[in-house]
Protein backbone atom coordinates (compact mmCIF):
# COMPACT_ATOMS: atom_id res chain seq x y z
CA UNK A 1 0.00 0.00 0.00
CA UNK A 2 3.25 2.30 1.06
CA UNK A 3 4.79 1.60 -2.44
CA UNK A 4 1.02 2.18 -4.27
CA UNK A 5 1.02 5.81 -2.90
CA UNK A 6 4.61 6.27 -3.32
CA UNK A 7 4.00 5.64 -7.12
CA UNK A 8 0.88 7.20 -7.30
CA UNK A 9 2.26 10.83 -6.19
CA UNK A 10 5.19 10.77 -8.37
CA UNK A 11 2.35 10.11 -11.37
CA UNK A 12 0.68 12.65 -10.59
CA UNK A 13 3.47 14.90 -10.64
CA UNK A 14 4.39 13.38 -14.29
CA UNK A 15 1.10 14.18 -15.02
CA UNK A 16 1.25 17.41 -14.10
CA UNK A 17 4.40 18.45 -16.03
CA UNK A 18 3.99 16.30 -18.92
CA UNK A 19 -0.03 17.16 -19.87
CA UNK A 20 -1.21 19.68 -17.03
CA UNK A 21 1.46 22.29 -17.54
CA UNK A 22 1.77 22.60 -21.27
CA UNK A 23 -1.95 23.26 -20.72
CA UNK A 24 -1.35 25.97 -18.53
CA UNK A 25 1.49 27.55 -21.05
CA UNK A 26 -0.24 27.82 -24.16
CA UNK A 27 -1.88 31.09 -25.76
CA UNK A 28 -4.71 32.67 -23.82
CA UNK A 29 -8.24 32.51 -25.47
CA UNK A 30 -8.35 36.62 -24.45
CA UNK A 31 -4.51 37.17 -25.88
CA UNK A 32 -3.61 40.57 -26.32
CA UNK A 33 -0.76 42.43 -26.45
CA UNK A 34 0.37 46.32 -27.84
CA UNK A 35 3.66 47.13 -29.20
CA UNK A 36 5.38 50.56 -30.42
CA UNK A 37 8.10 51.36 -31.97
CA UNK A 38 9.85 53.89 -32.85
CA UNK A 39 11.30 54.66 -36.65
CA UNK A 40 13.35 57.07 -39.17
CA UNK A 41 11.95 57.26 -41.95
CA UNK A 42 12.84 58.76 -45.65
CA UNK A 43 9.85 58.07 -47.98
CA UNK A 44 8.57 59.90 -51.39
CA UNK A 45 5.08 59.32 -52.83
CA UNK A 46 6.40 58.82 -56.35
CA UNK A 47 9.07 57.21 -58.05
CA UNK A 48 10.18 60.57 -59.40
CA UNK A 49 9.24 62.11 -56.52
CA UNK A 50 11.32 64.18 -53.59
CA UNK A 51 12.17 62.89 -50.66
CA UNK A 52 11.00 63.54 -46.67
CA UNK A 53 12.70 62.72 -43.51
CA UNK A 54 10.35 62.11 -40.87
CA UNK A 55 10.56 60.66 -36.83
CA UNK A 56 7.49 57.88 -37.07
CA UNK A 57 6.17 55.85 -34.52
CA UNK A 58 4.59 52.69 -35.55
CA UNK A 59 1.63 50.37 -33.64
CA UNK A 60 0.86 47.08 -33.82
CA UNK A 61 -2.24 45.51 -31.85
CA UNK A 62 -2.90 41.78 -31.60
CA UNK A 63 -5.75 41.01 -30.26
CA UNK A 64 -7.90 36.96 -30.48
CA UNK A 65 -11.37 37.53 -31.63
CA UNK A 66 -12.18 33.50 -32.17
CA UNK A 67 -11.13 31.27 -29.75
CA UNK A 68 -11.79 27.73 -31.55
CA UNK A 69 -10.41 24.09 -30.25
CA UNK A 70 -6.71 24.52 -29.79
CA UNK A 71 -6.29 27.92 -32.44
CA UNK A 72 -7.08 31.37 -31.98
CA UNK A 73 -8.06 33.75 -34.19
CA UNK A 74 -6.09 36.53 -34.02
CA UNK A 75 -6.25 40.20 -35.63
CA UNK A 76 -3.42 42.35 -35.67
CA UNK A 77 -3.18 45.33 -37.07
CA UNK A 78 0.01 47.41 -37.88
CA UNK A 79 0.27 51.30 -38.62
CA UNK A 80 3.33 53.81 -39.37
CA UNK A 81 2.16 57.14 -38.95
CA UNK A 82 4.47 60.47 -38.51
CA UNK A 83 3.94 63.20 -36.68
CA UNK A 84 1.50 65.06 -38.47
CA UNK A 85 -0.66 61.70 -38.97
CA UNK A 86 0.42 61.03 -42.17
CA UNK A 87 0.40 57.08 -42.98
CA UNK A 88 3.11 55.66 -44.74
CA UNK A 89 1.97 51.69 -44.31
CA UNK A 90 -0.60 49.81 -43.12
CA UNK A 91 -1.79 46.50 -42.97
CA UNK A 92 -4.48 44.60 -41.44
CA UNK A 93 -4.87 40.44 -41.10
CA UNK A 94 -6.28 37.55 -39.08
CA UNK A 95 -3.92 34.66 -38.13
CA UNK A 96 -5.17 31.24 -37.27
CA UNK A 97 -2.51 30.74 -34.67
CA UNK A 98 -1.80 27.34 -32.84
CA UNK A 99 -2.41 27.74 -29.06
CA UNK A 100 0.87 25.41 -28.04
CA UNK A 101 3.43 25.86 -31.02
CA UNK A 102 2.03 29.66 -31.62
CA UNK A 103 2.75 28.88 -35.43
CA UNK A 104 0.52 30.27 -38.14
CA UNK A 105 -2.86 27.36 -39.08
CA UNK A 106 -3.39 26.86 -42.58
CA UNK A 107 -7.09 27.23 -42.85
CA UNK A 108 -7.65 30.13 -40.91
CA UNK A 109 -7.11 33.74 -41.28
CA UNK A 110 -7.21 36.14 -44.58
CA UNK A 111 -4.28 34.14 -46.14
CA UNK A 112 -2.49 31.10 -46.20
CA UNK A 113 0.81 30.94 -44.00
CA UNK A 114 3.11 29.07 -42.64
CA UNK A 115 5.68 29.08 -39.69
CA UNK A 116 5.51 30.89 -36.37
CA UNK A 117 3.02 33.71 -35.48
CA UNK A 118 4.46 34.12 -32.33
CA UNK A 119 7.58 32.09 -30.84
CA UNK A 120 6.91 29.08 -28.56
CA UNK A 121 7.64 28.74 -25.34
CA UNK A 122 11.43 26.98 -24.46
CA UNK A 123 12.98 28.53 -27.58
CA UNK A 124 15.62 26.14 -29.38
CA UNK A 125 18.75 27.90 -30.96
CA UNK A 126 17.91 26.80 -34.21
CA UNK A 127 16.75 28.33 -37.78
CA UNK A 128 12.62 29.34 -37.19
CA UNK A 129 10.46 30.81 -40.18
CA UNK A 130 7.56 33.27 -39.42
CA UNK A 131 5.11 35.67 -40.87
CA UNK A 132 3.79 38.34 -38.29
CA UNK A 133 2.07 41.74 -39.54
CA UNK A 134 5.30 43.56 -39.74
CA UNK A 135 6.33 41.88 -42.93
CA UNK A 136 3.53 41.10 -45.82
CA UNK A 137 5.25 37.52 -46.49
CA UNK A 138 7.46 34.93 -44.60
CA UNK A 139 10.68 36.06 -43.09
CA UNK A 140 13.78 33.65 -41.90
CA UNK A 141 15.10 34.22 -38.23
CA UNK A 142 18.13 32.58 -37.67
CA UNK A 143 19.89 32.18 -34.13
CA UNK A 144 22.82 34.53 -33.49
CA UNK A 145 24.23 34.03 -29.72
CA UNK A 146 23.17 34.50 -26.88
CA UNK A 147 23.56 37.41 -24.08
CA UNK A 148 22.54 39.07 -21.23
CA UNK A 149 19.96 42.12 -21.68
CA UNK A 150 18.57 44.14 -19.23
CA UNK A 151 19.22 41.39 -16.47
CA UNK A 152 17.45 39.14 -18.68
CA UNK A 153 19.04 36.20 -20.49
CA UNK A 154 18.05 36.23 -23.96
CA UNK A 155 18.78 34.65 -27.09
CA UNK A 156 19.43 36.64 -30.13
CA UNK A 157 18.43 35.79 -34.07
CA UNK A 158 18.59 37.70 -36.88
CA UNK A 159 16.18 38.06 -39.51
CA UNK A 160 16.03 38.60 -43.26
CA UNK A 161 13.36 38.87 -46.17
CA UNK A 162 13.92 39.53 -49.88
CA UNK A 163 11.84 40.50 -52.55
CA UNK A 164 8.08 40.66 -50.22
CA UNK A 165 5.31 41.87 -52.34
CA UNK A 166 3.93 44.46 -50.28
CA UNK A 167 1.82 45.86 -53.05
CA UNK A 168 -1.28 45.49 -50.85
CA UNK A 169 0.11 48.06 -47.59
CA UNK A 170 0.93 50.75 -50.55
CA UNK A 171 -1.98 50.68 -51.67
CA UNK A 172 -2.79 54.65 -51.00
CA UNK A 173 0.16 55.51 -52.88
CA UNK A 174 -0.45 57.01 -56.10
CA UNK A 175 1.17 54.52 -58.61
CA UNK A 176 0.13 51.60 -56.77
CA UNK A 177 -1.26 48.83 -58.04
CA UNK A 178 -2.55 50.52 -60.86
CA UNK A 179 1.21 51.25 -62.20
CA UNK A 180 3.89 49.49 -60.15
CA UNK A 181 3.63 46.97 -57.64
CA UNK A 182 5.64 47.26 -54.13
CA UNK A 183 8.38 45.32 -53.06
CA UNK A 184 10.64 45.30 -49.64
CA UNK A 185 13.66 43.79 -48.55
CA UNK A 186 14.11 44.06 -44.73
CA UNK A 187 16.38 42.95 -41.90
CA UNK A 188 16.64 43.01 -38.44
CA UNK A 189 17.82 41.36 -34.70
CA UNK A 190 15.14 39.78 -32.23
CA UNK A 191 16.05 39.39 -28.97
CA UNK A 192 13.91 36.93 -27.54
CA UNK A 193 13.52 35.39 -23.72
CA UNK A 194 13.98 31.51 -24.41
CA UNK A 195 12.03 29.86 -21.61
CA UNK A 196 8.70 32.24 -22.29
CA UNK A 197 9.22 32.51 -26.16
CA UNK A 198 8.67 36.55 -25.50
CA UNK A 199 10.18 38.80 -27.81
CA UNK A 200 11.29 41.34 -25.42
CA UNK A 201 13.59 44.06 -28.42
CA UNK A 202 13.04 44.18 -31.42
CA UNK A 203 14.76 46.65 -34.42
CA UNK A 204 14.86 46.01 -38.09
CA UNK A 205 16.14 48.10 -40.79
CA UNK A 206 14.70 48.13 -44.66
CA UNK A 207 14.00 49.64 -47.82
CA UNK A 208 10.42 49.77 -50.10
CA UNK A 209 10.79 50.17 -53.94
CA UNK A 210 8.52 50.25 -57.50
CA UNK A 211 8.27 47.10 -59.56
CA UNK A 212 7.16 47.29 -63.51
CA UNK A 213 4.29 44.43 -63.08
CA UNK A 214 5.44 43.77 -66.79
CA UNK A 215 9.19 43.34 -66.96
CA UNK A 216 9.96 42.29 -62.92
CA UNK A 217 12.42 45.26 -62.79
CA UNK A 218 12.88 47.46 -60.30
CA UNK A 219 12.09 51.22 -60.60
CA UNK A 220 12.87 53.05 -58.16
CA UNK A 221 13.32 53.01 -54.46
CA UNK A 222 10.41 55.07 -52.42
CA UNK A 223 10.52 54.02 -48.77
CA UNK A 224 13.83 53.37 -46.65
CA UNK A 225 13.34 52.89 -42.81
CA UNK A 226 15.11 51.93 -39.89
CA UNK A 227 13.32 51.22 -36.36
CA UNK A 228 13.31 49.89 -32.92
CA UNK A 229 11.09 48.93 -29.55
CA UNK A 230 10.12 52.16 -27.66
CA UNK A 231 12.12 51.65 -24.38
CA UNK A 232 8.11 51.47 -22.91
CA UNK A 233 7.57 48.67 -24.89
CA UNK A 234 10.81 46.78 -24.30
CA UNK A 235 10.18 47.43 -20.39
CA UNK A 236 6.44 46.36 -20.79
CA UNK A 237 7.75 43.05 -22.91
CA UNK A 238 10.21 41.89 -20.49
CA UNK A 239 7.52 42.58 -17.43
CA UNK A 240 5.24 39.88 -19.84
CA UNK A 241 8.23 37.36 -20.02
CA UNK A 242 8.97 37.38 -16.84
CA UNK A 243 5.36 36.54 -15.84
CA UNK A 244 5.28 33.97 -18.64
CA UNK A 245 8.35 32.62 -17.07
CA UNK A 246 7.02 32.36 -13.79
CA UNK A 247 4.33 30.41 -15.23
CA UNK A 248 6.71 27.78 -16.83
CA UNK A 249 8.69 27.69 -13.44
CA UNK A 250 5.37 26.96 -11.76
CA UNK A 251 4.20 24.19 -13.82
CA UNK A 252 6.83 22.43 -15.19
CA UNK A 253 9.26 22.41 -11.95
CA UNK A 254 8.32 23.88 -9.09
CA UNK A 255 4.97 21.78 -8.50
CA UNK A 256 5.74 18.65 -10.45
CA UNK A 257 9.02 19.12 -7.68
CA UNK A 258 7.03 19.46 -4.65
CA UNK A 259 5.04 16.63 -5.41
CA UNK A 260 7.98 14.22 -6.06
CA UNK A 261 9.52 15.72 -2.46
CA UNK A 262 6.06 15.16 -1.13
CA UNK A 263 6.34 11.37 -2.75
CA UNK A 264 9.47 10.93 -0.67
CA UNK A 265 8.97 12.45 2.66
CA UNK A 266 6.01 10.42 2.64
CA UNK A 267 7.04 6.98 1.95
CA UNK A 268 9.61 7.71 4.56
CA UNK A 269 7.33 8.98 7.28
CA UNK A 270 4.93 5.73 6.06
CA UNK A 271 7.99 2.99 6.89
CA UNK A 272 9.01 4.28 9.86
CA UNK A 273 5.45 3.98 11.44
CA UNK A 274 5.79 0.79 10.15
CA UNK A 275 9.60 0.02 11.69
CA UNK A 276 9.65 2.33 15.22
Amino acid sequence: MQKLTFILILAAAAVLRGYIAPELLTLPADYANETRYAAEDNFRESATGEWTSATLIAHRMDQVIVATGGTDVVNSDLHWVTESGQVTFESTGLYGVDRRTRQNVRGYGNAERGGQFLFPPDVQPITYSYWDPMFIGTRVATFDRAETQDGLAVYVFRFSAIGLDETAGYSFLPDVPERYAAQTDGQGTLWIEPVSGVVVDYAEQGVSYFVDPATSQRVADFHEWQDRYTPETRAAQARLANEWRGRVWLAQDLAPGLLALGAVAWLVRARRKSNP
